[in-house]
């Protein structure tokens, strides 16, 4: 039992084939009260024209003619008792037969009342208060509030629905039950009830068909998943309804995700490990000329040399993980930027002058990133131009509104050279000053990260420039 619960709860088909069966049910007695109320409400209509008409048929049977006059004359004259122990004369007899002849199509006399077809009558003298004919036993009662317009009338411990006819001699009054139209309302009711019942039996097995044969496509892009390779990142290209397209694109970025992550680690675990192979043989080539050198001044260099070994090795790590940390991040925290404030700082810090000859601003650019980057990416410039300018080389700094732009006065760079700037390790040939070669692609990824366009351009007479294009906020 807890076993199918708990795949009850497990499963959509069952849990979505519950879910219509209660609908379908609520929807169902819904319409099934409607149907009662319906079917009440026409059969108290019909009945009541039912009764209408029969009182209008007793009445016209009941119309004045000599014969009848005659009769109604003679019978006012006897006494007010039951039509077998009345006194006979002609005239009640013609009349009694005349009554029988006239109602025995409608109804059955001397019944119960309320035991015969459901329609009863009574005939009553006007000037005198008797009973001429009735349908029952007991008979109905007079009507002394006279209405053609049927009413309900308790009699005999039961509701009747009554109207009369009157003419100056005569009285009819005619019932029927009141509970007939609800009686035939519930059997109605009951009878259309167990069809739709029938029909709620029968629809749940349809209805499971029928949701196993809609949830197909579900099953079928739950078995690509499921047999898919672990190392299987491939987009998933299989047609599906277009209620699980959202969700094939969500898992489809999810794998592209996870592969560059998986690339990224990939590339950095292979550039550290091409990096860091040179610095730390040679780190291990100086420490070991230092230990089996007899002469000190032998040993103090080797000892320099693996010093700066370790030094390049510490930088080119730090470099591989800033660079891993920025390409694994995909937002940054947007802060307003004071870029006047970021290049003198970084300026000053590498000992180049700071004031308005070089560092010329024009306006202050509404820019909103992360200071911190920024920061970095000066310091990586101004780092270049002081490794690979050369000596004397001067650096200009221009703010605009909409643009932040760098140059030098140094040496330049050729096109081919500035055609490979961001690749990872690349550096110029015939170069002597340290470096990983990482700077580029940390600018690089950091104006990504900025939606920043980067321009390089070369300085006249000789120089290198770069201009970084802010987007429009």
């Amino acid at each position: 039992m807890i076993r199918w619960f708990k795949s009850f709860q497990l499963s959509l088909i069952w849990r979505m084939t519950v879910l219509l069966l209660c609908s379908t049910v609520i929807v169902w007695g819904l319409f099934s009260a409607v149907l009662t109320w319906e079917a009440k409400r026409m059969t108290r209509w019909a009945l009541v024209q039912q009764h209408i008409q029969f009182a209008d048929m007793l009445w016209d049977n009941l119309d004045d003619d000599d014969d009848d006059n005659q009769g109604r004359q003679a019978t006012r004259d006897t006494n007010h008792e039951p039509r077998e122990h009345r006194q006979k004369t002609p005239a009640t007899d013609m009349l009694w037969e005349k009554l029988d002849g006239r109602l025995s199509e409608s109804n059955n006399r001397g019944h119960a009342l309320g035991m015969g077809t459901g329609l009863e009558f009574a005939i009553y003298d006007l000037q005198t208060g008797a009973l001429l004919n009735a349908s029952s036993t007991p008979a109905l009662p007079r009507q002394y509030d006279f209405s053609k317009k049927p009413h309900i009338v308790q009699f005999n411990e039961r509701n009747w629905l009554v109207s009369a006819r009157q003419s100056d001699e005569l009285e009819l009054v005619v019932a029927s039950p009141n509970d007939g139209a609800t009686e035939l309302a519930m059997i109605l009711a009951q009878r259309m009830a167990a069809v739709a019942l029938l029909g709620l039996l029968l629809l749940i097995p349809v209805l499971y068909w029928a949701l196993r044969r809609g949830l197909k496509p579900i099953h079928a892009f739950t078995d690509d998943v499921a047999t898919r390779a672990v190392d299987n990142l491939a987009p998933m290209t299989m047609s599906v309804p277009k209620e699980l397209k959202p969700l094939q694109e969500r898992l489809n970025l999810l794998f592209l995700q996870v592969e560059q992550t998986l690339a990224r680690e990939q590339r950095f675990t292979a550039d550290a490990a091409h990096e860091l192979r040179t610095p730390l043989a040679a780190t291990r080539l100086q420490l070991e000329l230092a230990a089996t050198s007899q002469r000190l001044d032998i040993r103090e260099k080797a000892l320099n040399k693996a010093t700066q070994a370790v030094d390049r090795a510490t930088h080119v790590v730090s470099q591989l993980l800033l660079l891993a940390r920025l390409e694994h991040g995909s937002e940054i925290e947007h802060q307003p930027i004071d870029f006047e404030r970021l290049v003198k700082d970084a300026l000053v810090e590498a000992g180049f002058p700071d004031d308005a000859h070089h560092i010329q601003v024009d306006a202050r650019p509404t820019v909103l990133g992360q200071p911190l980057l920024w920061a970095l990416v000066l310091r990586n410039l101004i780092d270049n131009t002081q490794r690979y300018a050369g000596e004397g080389a001067q650096i200009f700094v221009h703010i605009t509104q909409r643009a932040l732009v760098i140059s030098d006065t140094g040496c330049g760079l050729d096109a081919a050279q500035k055609s490979r700037l961001g690749e990872r390790f690349y550096r110029p040939a015939g170069q002597t000053a340290t470096g990983a070669g990482l700077g580029w692609s940390i600018i690089m990824r950091i104006a990504q990260l900025h939606q920043t366009e980067i321009e390089t351009f070369d300085v006249q007479p000789h120089g290198f420039g770069v201009k970084f294009s802010f987007p429009v906020v």
